[in-house]
Formats: C-alpha cells, structure tokens, sequence
C-alpha cells in the first residue's frame, strides 16, 4: 500500500457517486489534453521540489 495517494482533477468531489466515478454534468473527457498535461507538470514540480524520489502516476 502507498503511504499517500492523491486524487488531481478538477471536477468538484459532490459530482462523484459512492464509488468515487465522476458523474456531473460536465464530459469526463474535458480535461484531456493541456488541461492533464499542466496537471501532469505541476505534480513533476511538486515532486522535485519537495525530494520525492519516486512516483507513480496511474489512469492519467
């Protein structure tokens, strides 16, 4: 078990149902592309900057 797992997305968590699939209004897909690329930059940073030296990143 990872000691820490974190959930980037920019839809609002009230939009998920009990097992935690995204069911707004919004497309599901909406973030691909620059949107998931910035996510995926900005978790690099977060990363290098606070010494992680390891990182899994899964389903981006």
């Amino acid at each position: 078990m990872l000691p820490y797992v974190y959930q980037v997305t920019k839809y609002d968590p009230a939009d998920r149902d009990q097992h935690g699939h995204y069911a707004g209004a919004e497309p599901a897909t909406s973030d691909h592309g620059p949107v998931e690329a910035a996510y995926l930059q900005a978790i690099a940073a977060f990363a290098e900057e606070t010494g992680v030296d390891q990182l899994t990143i899964r389903e981006p």
